[in-house]
C-alpha cells in the first residue's frame, strides 16, 4: 500500500470517529470552550484528512490512469472522468476542498459550524473515495 493511501486512511478513520461524536450530549457535560476546541480539532483533522485524500487520489490516477495533474480539483476532475467516482460525489468533493480552503479564512462562527455540520457527511465520501483506492 502506497505511504499516502494508508496515512490517508489512518487519518479517515481518526476524522470518522471525531464526526460522530455526539458533541450535544458532551456539551452536557463539559465547558463551552472545551467543545469549541473539539470542533475546531475536528476542522483541523478534516483539513488535513482531505488533503491526504486528494494526494492519494494522484497517486493512483498517474499509476492507473497515466495523468499526472497538480491542484486538487484538476486531479479530482480526472479521477471523476476517468469512471472512479459518480456525480455526486465527484460535486461533494468539490464542495469539500471549497469548504476546506474557507476554514483558512473563516472569522465568523455560523459559517464555521455550517462546516462542522457538514464534517460527517464528508467523512462518509472520504470513505467511499477510499474504497475506490483500494480495488
Amino acid at each position: 500500500m502506497d505511504v499516502r493511501l494508508k496515512a490517508f486512511t489512518e487519518a479517515l478513520e481518526s476524522l470518522s470517529y471525531l464526526t460522530e461524536v455526539d458533541m450535544a450530549a458532551l456539551a452536557a457535560h463539559l465547558d463551552k470552550r472545551l467543545i469549541d476546541a473539539l470542533d475546531n480539532g475536528k476542522a483541523q483533522k478534516f483539513e488535513y484528512t482531505l488533503e491526504l485524500c486528494w494526494k492519494a487520489i494522484k497517486v493512483a490516477l498517474k499509476e492507473q490512469e497515466g495523468i499526472d495533474e497538480a491542484s486538487p480539483k484538476k486531479v479530482v476532475k480526472a479521477w471523476y472522468l476517468a469512471g472512479h467516482l459518480p456525480e455526486d460525489d465527484y460535486l461533494a468533493l468539490l464542495a469539500a476542498i471549497d469548504d476546506r480552503n474557507k476554514l483558512s479564512h473563516i472569522y465568523d462562527a455560523e459559517e464555521f459550524m455550517a462546516i462542522v455540520a457538514r464534517l460527517p457527511a464528508y467523512a462518509r465520501l472520504m470513505q467511499r473515495v477510499n474504497e475506490t483506492l483500494n480495488c
